[in-house]
């Protein structure tokens, strides 16, 4: 995602702390690294069920400045899913190649209830995403 702002860095970054106080965010930065992610405990369960955090690189050109960067999770969410749909895919080969239809079937169940997480968690992040890029849109 990308972020454009008419002022420099200094007067956005002051900005961005007094609006997040106000609005229950916090803005980390250190260099040309910002991170932005939605203060524990100051929002429903709901909104907070999910660690999402904007991280992202500022850069300043001709008195104005850009931010770029992505949303990423509180862990590791599509490393898991990645190990775990491997795992999933050799249990199956496996299983077909002893003809255990039995463990074929469980690796199709597992396989649905994977993606089906991934649907909620997905979904349930969608509130923060919104919320933290309503105020990078509006500073």
């Amino acid at each position: 995602m990308r972020f454009e702002y008419n002022r420099d860095k200094e007067t956005l970054l002051n900005v961005m702390d007094n609006k997040s106080k106000k609005k229950n965010i916090v803005v980390k930065e250190s260099s040309d690294r910002i991170e932005v992610t939605l203060a524990q405990g100051k929002f429903d369960s709901s909104v907070e069920s999910v660690p999402v955090t904007f991280k992202g690189k500022i850069t300043e050109e001709d008195n104005t400045c850009v931010i770029e960067g992505r949303f990423s999770f509180g862990f590791y969410l599509y490393t898991m899913v990645i190990v775990a749909a491997a795992l999933i895919v050799a249990r199956f080969l496996w299983s077909a190649y002893k003809m255990q239809t039995a463990n074929m079937i469980l690796c199709g169940i597992v396989a649905a209830i994977l993606v089906i997480v991934m649907a909620v968690v997905v979904a349930k992040a969608a509130k923060p995403k919104e919320i933290i890029e309503e105020f990078l849109n509006t500073i």
